[in-house]
C-alpha cells in the first residue's frame, strides 16, 4: 500500500468551510485496506472535498487543469488538507488527481501545443532562405510526433469517452497514487468497464493504488475494492450490495415502470 491512512490533526476554532461540515468535524482515522477505495455518498455528502483535500496533502499533480495552489475553487480543500494527517506505507512520485472536466482542460492544452508548433514550423517554411529545411524542423517535428504517438493525431476528433479512456491509460505510467473523481461523467457505461480494466491491470502490473469518488454502481462494482460511504456527516465501510447505488439500480432494472408511474403521479 502506497497510502495507509489518513485523518486530521486538528480543527480550527473559525466557523469556515469546510470545517463547518459534521463529515469533517467528525472525521475519525480512517485506514485504507485494499488497492482501490471507492468514496460513495450523495451530492453534498462531502466525498469529493475530502479527496480534493487528500490530493493537496498528499502533493499529487494535478491532470489538465489549475495546479491546486493555484486554483481559488480548491481554497477549502487547501484549509482542509493542511490539517490533515497521512500516513505512507513507501513514497512515490508517480499518481495524479483527475476529474473528468480536468480531461477537457488536459486535451485543450494539448491541441494549443500541436497548434503551435504547427504555426513556428510553417513560419519557418514561409521565410526559409537556404539550407537544408527538413533538419531545421526536425526537433519541432519529433516534438508534434511525440504529443501525436502518445494521444493521437485525431485527438479533438476522438469521442469524449474514448479520448478520456487513452488520457488514463498513457498517464498511469508508474506505481503512484491516483485519486480521480467521478469519472464516469465522461463515459458511457461500456466505457466504465474498460475503465475498470485500466485500474485492475494498473494494480495488478505496477502496483498503483486509486481513490475514487464515484456514484457508479458499475465502477464501484469493481472487485476486491474497499467501499467508504459517506452519510449524515459519517463515514462507514460497507459492501457494494449494501450502497444505496446497487440497490436502488438493481430495483428500477427489476420494474422501471413502477417508478415511472411514481413519477407521474408526483405531477
Amino acid at each position: 500500500m502506497i497510502l495507509n491512512s489518513f485523518g486530521l490533526r486538528n480543527i480550527p476554532d473559525e466557523p469556515v468551510f469546510p470545517f463547518t461540515l459534521d463529515l469533517v468535524r467528525n472525521l475519525p482515522a480512517v485506514s485504507l485496506t485494499q488497492q482501490v477505495t471507492f468514496f460513495v455518498g450523495e451530492n453534498g455528502s462531502g466525498k469529493s472535498t475530502l479527496l480534493e483535500a487528500l490530493a493537496y496533502a498528499a502533493n499529487v499533480p494535478t491532470v489538465g487543469g489549475l495546479p491546486l495552489d493555484d486554483d481559488p475553487l480548491m481554497e477549502p480543500a487547501r484549509r482542509l488538507g493542511k490539517m490533515m494527517s497521512l500516513r505512507f506505507g513507501e513514497k512515490t512520485s508517480a499518481g495524479f488527481f483527475a476529474r473528468a472536466e480536468d480531461f477537457l482542460g488536459f486535451v485543450k492544452n494539448i491541441l494549443r501545443s500541436i497548434a503551435e508548433l504547427d504555426a513556428e514550423m510553417q513560419e519557418i517554411r514561409d521565410n526559409w532562405t537556404g539550407g537544408d529545411l527538413e533538419r531545421a524542423l526536425a526537433t519541432l517535428k519529433a516534438e508534434r510526433k511525440g504529443y501525436t504517438d502518445r494521444y493521437t493525431e485525431n485527438f479533438d476528433g476522438m469521442s469524449h469517452g474514448e479520448g478520456f479512456l487513452r488520457f488514463f491509460h498513457q498517464r498511469i505510467t508508474g506505481k503512484g497514487l491516483y485519486l480521480i473523481d467521478e469519472p464516469e461523467a465522461a463515459l458511457s457505461p461500456a466505457r466504465q468497464l474498460s475503465l475498470i480494466k485500466i485500474i485492475m491491470d494498473a494494480v495488478k502490473e505496477k502496483g498503483s493504488q486509486f481513490i475514487i469518488a464515484t456514484h457508479s454502481p458499475i465502477i464501484m462494482a469493481m472487485p476486491h475494492a474497499q467501499i467508504l460511504h459517506f452519510d449524515n456527516g459519517t463515514i462507514t465501510e460497507c459492501s457494494y450490495i449494501e450502497t444505496t447505488h446497487y440497490q436502488l439500480t438493481k430495483s428500477f432494472m427489476e420494474a422501471p415502470e413502477r417508478y415511472m408511474e411514481a413519477l407521474n403521479k408526483e405531477e
